[in-house]
């Protein structure tokens, strides 16, 4: 954790004197890193900024061309990005619902692994209700 960390910390540097931005590709080159290493640097420096304004974003200039990752302070900005995010995490909430569900279904209840996909899909099935009610619709498989 502690070379991830260092790396993030290498990122944000980099990102504070690009502030218009920049693609994967050329920082791998200027920072002679791996796209693997520079994805998981990406991945470190938004987990430290999590609670933070500031975040390391990334957007897209158009169709077929590489990704603008760039570290804004305020996501007002970055509207595409949340966007992008916004239906990328409930994708991801989806996923874990038919999975916890598939879990809850063929495990026994009373195991220690039957009783966390319980646990699990009851509270993605909540979460998955509370925002289809934002939406103004019924999550599909949800109970009526």
């Amino acid at each position: 954790m502690a070379a991830s960390t260092a790396k993030a910390g290498v990122l944000f540097d980099y990102s504070v004197g690009k502030p218009e931005g920049f693609e994967a590709a050329i920082a791998e080159t200027d920072l002679q890193w791996t796209h693997r290493v520079f994805t998981r640097a990406v991945r470190s420096l938004r987990l430290i900024l999590g609670a933070d304004d500031i975040n390391l974003i990334c957007t897209p200039q158009g169709f077929g061309k590489p990704m603008l990752y760039q570290l804004v302070g305020n996501l007002e900005k970055a509207g595409p990005w949340v966007a992008g995010r916004l239906r990328s995490l409930e994708s991801q909430i989806e996923t874990v619902y038919s999975v916890s569900t598939s879990l809850a279904n063929g495990t026994d209840g009373r195991t220690v692994e039957g009783k966390k996909a319980r646990l699990i899909n009851r509270h993605v099935g909540r979460l998955r209700e509370d925002l289809a009610d934002l939406d103004g619709q019924i999550p599909v498989g949800a109970p009526h």
